[in-house]
């Protein structure tokens, strides 16, 4: 459901005691600009082979555990990758979400999850355009309600090139004596490929005026293409991230991530917010939810490699 602030010292009191989620600041400093809004909390989940496929080895137990961490998520909007289907996604989230996948032919597939009482209207399409080659596509999710609107796109982009420069005259610079140089080498390539498509459903949505978001699993550290200071054609991030309202932001830039024990200090999933969501963003409200238990791979494995993150969002 759509959450409304509560008084100050029951907001204190509840994230003091989550000590599993990692807050921007304290919570006193976490108030809404606009304290007559009400919230819309969305957050992006990766949930590693959450599906039919052998590379899933999760137990009932484990299915207890992920649904606990989805109740202490609490988000109505979840941008979900590498979920089969609603029926495998319900093992997690339950009956209290409604659930829009591609049809792509294919376990690991990016979908959205939206609380059944939010009072929303929901239309979805997929974005295909990402697929540039036997990869995966992307769901686009509009919510509208009475005096607002706001507009999703979730995404998982080709993995396994994660830092290295984008340009295709450095691409075709890089080594492939060996199998994973090879492979590292087709990564860049085939995310390059997808700048495009990305950038295209950004800008439409920019000239079209509307608030959107672009959430999910990028598989770049876009936190090293700015320490890099990389160019338009190097970096995803220069190369998303236009000036005006093609502009983008995002809470997570420049921070570390802590899942697993900060096993993996760079984010690669993320939140992005145009110009107008951004102006809707409640202070503070960036979320990463940590797994209590120690990192094992078997048990990352079980769970996920991946911590949900979360932000909050004035709902008009």
């Amino acid at each position: 459901m759509i959450t409304i602030p509560k008084c100050h010292t029951l907001i204190l009191h509840c994230l003091l005691t989550l000590s599993l989620v990692i807050p921007e600041a304290n919570a006193d400093t976490a108030q809404s600009q606009n304290p007559s809004a009400q919230k819309l909390r969305i957050a992006s989940w990766n949930l590693a082979w959450l599906g039919s496929d052998p590379n899933n080895k999760r137990r009932q137990h484990d299915y207890r555990q992920l649904s606990r961490y989805a109740s202490e998520l609490n988000a109505d909007v979840i941008a979900l990758q590498e979920v089969e289907n609603a029926k495998w996604a319900s093992k997690v989230l339950g009956s209290g979400y409604d659930y829009y996948f591609s049809s792509r032919d294919a376990s690991q597939r990016v979908g959205f999850a939206v609380r059944q009482s939010l009072p929303l209207q929901r239309h979805w399409r997929e974005y295909r355009a990402l697929d540039t080659g036997n990869l995966r596509y992307g769901l686009d999710l509009t919510l509208s309600g009475a005096r607002d609107s706001l507009r999703l796109l979730a995404v998982h982009l080709k993995s396994g090139c994660f830092r290295e420069s984008l340009a295709p005259k450095d691409i075709d610079k890089m080594p492939v004596v060996s199998s994973k140089q090879r492979y590292r080498r087709r990564s860049c390539d085939r995310l390059r490929e997808q700048i495009k498509p990305l950038e295209r459903w950004i800008d439409r949505r920019a000239a079209e005026g509307q608030a959107f978001v672009v959430l999910g699993d990028f598989n770049r550290q876009l936190t090293t293409d700015v320490e890099r200071e990389y160019g338009e054609r190097e970096g995803l991030w220069q190369a998303l991230d236009d000036s005006g309202a093609e502009a983008l932001w995002t809470p997570a830039l420049n921070k570390e991530s802590r899942c697993w024990g900060g096993r993996h200090r760079q984010y690669i999933d993320y939140i992005l917010l145009g110009t107008r969501a951004q102006t809707r963003y409640v202070p503070k409200s960036f979320r990463q939810l940590l797994y209590r238990e120690p990192y094992q791979r078997e048990r990352a494995q079980r769970l996920s490699d991946h911590c949900p993150i979360s932000i909050e969002l004035n709902w008009l």
